[in-house]
């Protein structure tokens, strides 16, 4: 009877390969060709950063639709990445990216990389110095100017410098060296400032070939040693954001190319300092400017968790610095970011718990077993910005996003 079974499973197979190129010259030949982005407003799309911890050659841009919850296409970014930028007024997106000569070792090679906003397909590559800050987590270690002509990028080896990018042109510029500043925060059409340790932010001014035509030291306004800000600020016309480890608001304002204190207030009361209420996550502040109003996670807990998930965001008027508004989040949140439109949405990277914290007293029994379950999964959350009513969440939205921009 085996040997009979034996016999019949030959005979089906073979029958089945026999039959397989008769059914393959029935099928109608495939086109390829190249999907491209949806037409109409992007208010409401949102590029979330994806470090990609499974993969770290493959860090990633991922694009979705708030209002409708789902995803519009990918951006693979290399090594250390997973940031994007947006031109003013053009459909572009410009990314930085690291890769390796020999995939994992070999010579370093770095780029600008500018892609079509339509098809997602790459239209230049600029070869930059390989010495890109890759701070994985951080959100300032590039930026473009506010005429989006200039990119500038801040360096690390440990010796600090900025190189710029003239993406009109699609050419390096130059490196500028930067000792102890470094970060990008822009202020007009040719000038950002550089975060200083001396508790300053320098101004620097490009002329229209790219190069530096002044640089502008500024007032220190925080002590880095006492009550130091944190890189992730915000800003707000002119200004800039800063939140101290000790829930301070610093805000910087650029006047005629320099950097002034513009005013100190702080986001938490002395009872909720008490309580160890903080910022929380690694982009913790958000502003819609058409209201005035600032968006910051807020968790509890000592000095050393300020990069941990926060589980509520509070509301700010920032004209009189008062709360406003507390939204408790669905999920435990790491970035946030507010849409800038007159609906605005209040987008979060989220980490979505899929089994219940109690669970994890399963560790001290199954071992090395409980690798195989999944305890949370990064999310996108979108929530009302105006009420902060939970409107959605997008699931599986990355494997580990740490930043959230839009177009």
């Amino acid at each position: 009877m085996k040997k009979q079974a034996g016999y019949s499973i030959v005979l089906t197979a073979g029958l089945l390969l026999c039959a397989t190129p008769l059914a393959a010259d029935d099928l109608p030949a495939e086109t390829p060709y190249v999907e491209t982005m949806p037409e109409g407003p992007r208010d409401h799309w949102v590029a979330l950063g994806d470090l990609n911890p499974l993969g770290s050659p493959d860090t990633r841009v991922v694009l979705f639709d708030a209002d409708k919850g789902e995803m519009l296409g990918l951006l693979s970014t290399g090594y250390w990445s997973g940031l994007s930028y947006f031109p003013r007024g053009r459909s572009d997106i410009v990314t930085l990216e690291t890769y390796f000569e020999k995939g994992t070792r070999g010579k370093r090679t770095d780029y600008a990389v500018i892609y079509d906003g339509k098809t997602l397909l790459p239209l230049h590559e600029i070869e930059i110095p390989p010495r890109r800050m890759t701070a994985l987590t951080q959100t300032r270690m590039a930026d473009l100017t506010d005429d989006g002509r200039f990119l500038a990028v801040t360096n690390f080896t440990p010796a600090q410098s900025v190189s710029i990018v003239d993406l009109a042109e699609h050419r390096f510029v130059g490196e500028v060296a930067t000792p102890g500043c470094g970060q990008i925060y822009p202020v007009s059409a040719r000038s950002f400032g550089i975060l200083c340790g001396d508790g300053s932010l320098r101004i620097m001014t490009l002329d229209d070939a790219g190069q530096v035509a002044t640089q502008a030291e500024g007032e220190p306004f925080f002590d880095a040693f006492k009550d130091p800000v944190l890189v992730p600020a915000a800003r707000w016309g002119a200004a800039w954001l800063f939140v101290s480890m000790d829930g301070m608001i610093h805000e910087v304002a650029a006047e005629n190319d320099v950097a002034k204190l513009r005013a100190t207030w702080s986001l938490i009361t002395d009872r909720e300092r008490k309580d160890r209420w903080r910022t929380g996550g690694v982009q913790p502040l958000a502003i819609h400017e058409a209201t005035s109003k600032l968006y910051a996670l807020m968790r509890q807990g000592g000095p050393e968790t300020y990069e941990e998930p926060a589980e509520e965001v509070w509301v700010y008027d920032l004209k009189t610095h008062a709360k406003i508004d507390t939204i408790p989040l669905t999920n435990l949140t790491l970035a946030i970011n507010v849409s800038r439109d007159d609906k605005p949405l209040l987008n979060a990277a989220a980490l979505k718990t899929v089994v219940p914290y109690w669970s994890l007293a399963l560790v001290s029994i199954l071992g090395n077993k409980f690798a195989d379950f999944d305890v949370v999964k990064p999310a996108l959350d979108i929530y009302d910005a105006h009420t902060g009513h939970h409107l959605r969440t997008i699931d599986h939205a990355a494997n580990f996003a740490t930043s959230v921009t839009q177009p």
